[in-house]
């Protein structure tokens, strides 16, 4: 039973941080009031955010801060890097006889830098889980899903709140 909770939780949380891959553009992080998961330090924001509810101490505070810090630097830097390789493809895939193997070469360059990120952004997120105890996890999974229930209220409106009662 408590299994069965949890593998809906935790495919939400992946779902949830899993879109910072996605690249939201800052035009519509409006309409995803997520934005850039990844690039806002995952789920970390929202502990921070709740952290008289789920109880966290001062330290652990500190150390999700920092935890979080460390990420976004990293990622800045990636980012960038990405971003300077994708320039460089972009350009030379504008010749008329494109250099196949610069090109596949800058493409892997990219895929590593994105490996770099993905890589830090799941021990990012294991090590912020590991400063919380049993009984915190088990509140912000509790507060997850009340964030998800009103997410979903407001987008579908109230009767549609709870759709497993129907299956």
């Amino acid at each position: 039973m408590h299994q069965r909770r949890f593998v809906p939780f935790f495919l939400g949380l992946l779902v949830f941080c899993l879109l910072g891959f996605t690249g939201v553009s800052p035009a519509s992080a409006h309409m995803h009031p997520h934005g850039n998961m990844m690039m806002q330090g995952g789920p970390i924001p929202f502990y921070l955010m709740n952290q008289d509810r789920i109880g966290l101490s001062k330290g652990q505070v500190a150390k999700l801060l920092k935890l979080k810090e460390t990420f976004l630097k990293t990622a800045i830097m990636e980012r960038a890097r990405i971003r300077v390789l994708h320039m460089d493809v972009m350009e030379n895939m504008m010749h008329h006889k494109i250099d196949t193997s610069a090109v596949r070469k800058d493409m892997d360059q990219i895929l590593a830098h994105k490996r770099i990120l993905m890589h830090g952004y799941l021990d990012m997120i294991s090590r912020a889980h590991s400063i919380l105890t049993a009984q915190q996890f088990e509140k912000v999974k509790s507060l997850w899903r009340e964030m998800m229930m009103m997410h979903h209220e407001m987008m579908m409106g109230p009767g549609h709140a709870r759709m497993d009662h129907h299956m």
